[in-house]
């Protein structure tokens, strides 16, 4: 039987509702992150409350405040009360709602995606405090898309204003958004592990909104919970990026063919060594 152009127009608004419900930051963060009054599950993996001193709350991303407000809702005011939860996640001005524990950052206007002095002021409060956690406490890091300009923090010898005009360069000359965060993770001190580097807590773990096909850590808000070795020789290199674009350059390039699928979705949260922080990947 035919269906009408009524039951049509109902049948494609009910998948995209049921689309967009599977995706909402509150939906994802209660399917990986868990809580009872002796237990906290993150991905699966049980954590037992009692080896937790403190659980701080970090990050950065268009979805970071619908994501602490999910995080907040999941652990409950027993917990955000007995582990001293509190924290910092950057997000657009336009984003702020309110929340019991964690601060909300208002880090850049609305729809300007650039690094500002507000976002690199709370990105340098974050490597503060997570500076100063110990062995006991946890670090749990919100990360989605958007969070590489939310999440500002030159180099040394690098100011706010070389970010900016290298991210403008970069993107005039048409670079990918993965050769874009290649450059913005070896010029920080917060991007590509720089967080992880910082931080003193016995865990750290993030939990990832991605944005990107293939879910590349590396590239989701330019990786700043992802152990790595930044290196001189390829900031320097990345710094001469602009020249290797053409300014009428319209094409982007083309992902590897040996690359991830674009069509792949990853739900992990992998069992690591002490110290080391583990990905839960929501996509």
């Amino acid at each position: 039987m035919l269906r009408s152009p009524q039951q049509l127009r109902e049948d494609a608004r009910a998948i995209w509702n049921a689309g967009v419900q599977a995706v909402l930051p509150e939906t994802l963060v209660s399917e990986f992150l868990a809580a009872d009054r002796e237990t906290l599950w993150i991905a699966g993996e049980e954590i037992p409350l009692a080896s937790i001193g403190r659980i701080l709350v970090v990050g950065g991303g268009k979805a970071g405040a619908a994501m602490t407000v999910a995080v907040e809702r999941v652990l409950g005011p027993r917990l955000l009360a007995n582990k001293q939860v509190g924290g910092w996640v950057n997000v657009p001005a336009d984003c702020l709602t309110a929340t019991a524990a964690v601060t909300l950052h208002p880090a850049r206007p609305a729809g300007v995606n650039e690094p500002t002095e507000e976002g690199a002021a709370g990105a340098a409060h974050m490597l503060a405090a997570v500076a100063a956690l110990t062995p006991r406490d946890m670090c749990l890091v919100l990360l989605s898309g958007g969070g590489s300009a939310l999440l500002p923090a030159p180099a040394h010898g690098l100011s706010l204003a070389d970010k900016r005009q290298l991210t403008r360069a970069l993107s005039s000359r048409g670079a990918a958004i993965e050769q874009l965060n290649s450059v913005r993770r070896e010029l920080s001190l917060i991007k590509g592990g720089g967080l992880a580097r910082a931080c003193r807590a016995g865990r750290l773990d993030a939990l990832v909104l991605s944005d990107v096909l293939g879910d590349d850590l590396s590239l989701i808000a330019s990786g700043p919970a992802l152990h790595r070795a930044p290196t001189r020789s390829t900031a320097n290199r990345r710094r001469t990026a602009p020249a290797r674009f053409s300014a009428n350059s319209a094409c982007r390039p083309k992902r590897a063919a040996s690359g991830p699928s674009p069509c792949s979705t990853r739900r992990r949260g992998p069992r690591v060594p002490s110290g080391r922080p583990a990905a839960c990947v929501m996509s």
